[in-house]
């Protein structure tokens, strides 16, 4: 079994067992984005990639695919092992999945930790009510978008900095193409008197079901569990009004102000793992 960097041409050839996985060819963006394919007798049997995100820098992205007919022989291992020597810097790996995916499995036997738990968060809009509103929530539609960047950008920083912290200016890869799928109408935030943002409800619709982030934009902010509940129960409602019944949520179970507000909705699915696995 060989190795070598995975090519526009095996994107084009790419097998049916590749699945989902959302790979490119190596060196798409700069050296911190690497990939490669594992051979045998000049067939692919496994591909994977490595990078760092434009937001974070403190650990290296991994996914790896190995042929079915191949699995559990070693090679998504050799693979890992190869990916490891292409870091432009000396960084551990990171991965996510769900707790029962066979790649959540595939990492911990290559000794990941949890770092972050993302909760189940499908929720029925009906249930809206059992959320408190708050009056100092307003739509988010007419807010000066510079204004909305800024907030989201310090709810981002302060929700990550723990267990992984942004790159030095990290907010344009994070607020790009943001309005393309933010919808504003369905988004709400608190204000302080002189219209500071004190917390966010951001509607994105690119997804099906709507998914929801919600936060306040510092850590400590007095009132923050209220403040969330009334911003998610504004923008819960304008979906609702739309003749929607379910909304999706992203958050973390380190989120201090959104996880109270969640419980409360008795949300289903899935829960979600964010690993770290050493370099080899």
């Amino acid at each position: 079994m060989h190795f070598r960097p995975l090519t526009d041409d095996d994107l084009a050839a790419s097998p049916s067992w590749w699945g989902g996985l959302s790979l490119d060819g190596d060196r798409w963006r700069n050296d911190e984005t690497r990939s490669a394919v594992a051979l045998d007798a000049d067939v692919v049997v496994a591909a994977g990639a490595i990078w760092l995100s434009r937001v974070h820098e403190d650990r290296f992205w991994l996914e790896v695919v190995v042929d079915p007919a191949r699995r559990r022989s070693g090679i998504g291992t050799a693979l890992v092992g190869h990916l490891s020597t292409l870091r432009s810097r000396d960084l551990p790996f990171m991965a996510r999945g769900y707790v029962d995916d066979e790649a959540m499995r595939f990492a911990d036997a290559l000794g990941a930790r949890t770092i972050q738990i993302v909760p189940p968060a499908r929720a029925a809009l009906d249930l809206r009510r059992e959320l408190r509103p708050h009056a100092d929530v307003q739509p988010l539609a007419g807010v000066d978008r510079s204004h909305v960047e800024t907030a989201f950008a310090a709810m981002y920083r302060w929700t990550h900095e723990n267990w992984s912290p942004v790159r030095d200016g990290f907010e344009h890869a994070l607020v790009e193409g943001l309005w393309d799928d933010l919808d504003a109408d369905a988004s709400a935030v608190a204000v302080d008197d002189s219209g500071g943002i004190l917390a966010l409800a951001l509607t994105f619709v690119d997804t099906d079901p709507a998914l929801i982030v919600a936060e306040t934009t510092t850590r400590d902010q007095p009132g923050g569990e209220h403040l969330v509940e009334g911003c998610i129960r504004r923008a819960m409602a304008i979906l609702a009004h739309r003749g929607l019944t379910l909304v999706d949520f992203d958050g973390h179970v380190s989120d201090p102000h959104f996880l109270p507000a969640l419980s409360r909705l008795a949300p289903t699915g899935r829960w979600f793992r964010l690993v770290e696995i050493p370099a080899p």
